[in-house]
């Protein structure tokens, strides 16, 4: 038993797709005896044939795939298990080079260098970086 055409002039008076008209399917027989574009309108009235709501499609996940609501206040959780860990001991590491170079044991263009290695990664410690300068002779002569 298809409905194909009693759809089709459904959709047409409706004013929607074919996948969007809703037929009541207790009433499938009486739907299928109506051939005219009045039996279907009369249809229509009585609520036996309906238009369903169009179905919108959700941009959310291309929104943050393409790198959307991604900023501070859409954030959940804390941070990288080692970023507490790592700034603790880079401003550790910074300060003991700052030091080294304040008491003039330091020549400039050695604390940049040691500076930017330590930035990279270089040195698990104050200690680590002193052991670095006396291996590479880098203290400065009095």
């Amino acid at each position: 038993m298809s409905l194909k055409g009693q759809r089709r002039l459904a959709a047409e008076l409706l004013g929607g797709g074919l996948n969007r008209v809703w037929i009541d399917p207790e009433e499938n027989d009486r739907v299928q005896s109506a051939i005219t574009r009045e039996e279907i309108r009369k249809l229509i009235r009585e609520g036996r044939i309906q238009l369903l709501p169009k179905t919108g499609i959700s941009r959310g996940r291309v929104r943050a795939r393409s790198g959307r609501r991604k900023k501070a206040g859409s954030r959940k959780g804390g941070q990288k298990p080692g970023k507490e860990a790592w700034v603790l001991k880079i401003r550790a590491i910074r300060r003991h080079l700052r030091w080294l170079r304040d008491k003039r044991q330091l020549a400039s263009g050695n604390y940049k260098t040691l500076l930017a290695m330590a930035k990279g990664g270089a040195f698990r410690s104050g200690s680590h970086v002193d052991e670095y300068v006396k291996a590479h002779q880098m203290l400065r002569k009095r």
